[in-house]
């Protein structure tokens, strides 16, 4: 490349769109170490802390959520997301990207509207198997539209869309057991569960371990991240080898290289991650919500235990028959792991180059 390029990466308020897009950035600053990164994500998201700890410049944007349970709240969407779409184009015209590329989030609409406008090139990574609202309103403006899975093909227009697979941040398979293990008092001949709430957390999946947690922690570590503002104090309480905490960054690695067993919900950056690792793992989708595709397309693959109807006692017996059964271990780990090709991020840099020219 004859010159550095400056990326745009823009998604936020859960980690869902945010963490796979770290694969990229890892996948363009392999090619030209002089990139320069910014990033557009939500005042008060989980994202800032991860955006900044891969030295990327992260700038905020108030945008509108379209809450299908608040329908009193739309009235002020349209003037929240017209002062959006002004911050956006000033935060363009400063920042000066190249590209701008997005896997989804309400907070990126008006940014790829804006460099639309500005004649700014956008890429839209679509992560569940269900397209969402937001690359749904962006994907008419961008340049390209890459999606995991093949059947989120069809949404799209066929003269801009390319199935790529999934994308992981290149670091996730550098964990330490030992350094997790240390760090935070694990006993080291049990095995140890994962408990993922994901970047806005997961009450349901919170109050079920509460309920089931002295149970397991007779026989297991578990590492329980609760999500921002969603800790239970009790869980706190539940002695050595239970480790409830909010959230992890750089040590979601080691996280991942301990355990055993993940439960999850069915969100795409997790699942690509567990795709990567080979691990086995319990999803519980959301209900009413995109990511029971998700559940089902590893369902049908046999590639993850999904548990659709959650409580405690169900929860508690899936995870330790697995926990218990190495061979069905081993199985979901292989499944998971053929789910989708893994290259994506070299897929699309090699041809983001040249749109960025």
């Amino acid at each position: 490349m004859e010159k550095s390029t400056h990326i745009l990466m823009t998604g936020g308020g859960t980690l869902g769109p945010v963490t796979p897009l770290f694969g990229l950035v890892a996948e363009w600053r392999r090619r030209d170490p002089l990139v320069k990164v910014s990033w557009i994500g939500t005042p008060n998201g989980p994202e800032k802390s991860l955006v900044l700890s891969h030295n990327a410049t992260f700038y905020p944007l108030l945008a509108p959520k379209l809450a299908r349970n608040k329908k009193w709240t739309w009235i002020a969407i349209v003037p929240v997301f017209l002062f959006s779409c002004v911050k956006a184009f000033i935060l363009l015209r400063t920042i000066k990207p190249d590209i701008v590329f997005t896997a989804g989030g309400y907070v990126s609409v008006p940014v790829v509207w804006m460099a639309f406008i500005l004649r700014i090139p956008s890429w839209a990574h679509q992560l569940d198997v269900k397209p969402g609202i937001a690359n749904r309103l962006m994907a008419p403006f961008t340049r390209r539209v890459s999606v995991c899975w093949q059947e989120s093909a069809s949404a799209f227009s066929k003269n801009k869309t390319v199935v790529v697979g999934g994308m992981v941040r290149d670091d996730i398979s550098n964990g330490s057991k030992e350094r997790i293990i240390r760090l935070l008092d694990l006993d080291s001949s049990k095995p140890t569960l994962l408990v993922i709430g994901g970047g806005t957390g997961a009450t349901a999946m919170n109050n079920a371990m509460n309920a089931i947690a002295d149970d397991l922690v007779q026989h297991i570590n578990v590492i329980h991240l609760t999500g921002k503002g969603k800790m239970i104090d009790s869980l706190r309480e539940k002695g050595r080898g239970y480790v409830a905490l909010e959230f992890l960054s750089s040590d979601m690695k080691d996280a991942y290289a301990v355990a055993d067993l993940v439960v999850a919900r069915a969100g795409m950056g997790t699942i690509t991650e567990l795709a990567a690792l080979k691990k086995a793992s319990i999803m519980i989708p959301i209900p009413n919500s995109h990511q029971l595709e998700n559940a089902h397309a590893l369902d049908d693959r046999n590639a993850s235990e999904v548990i659709w109807n959650m409580n405690p006692q169900i929860l508690k017996q899936t995870i330790l028959n697995l926990i218990n059964d190495d061979n069905r271990r081993s199985e979901l780990g292989r499944n998971i792991a053929r789910i989708f090709p893994l290259n994506a991020a070299e897929r699309i840099v090699d041809d983001a180059i040249n749109i960025a020219l």
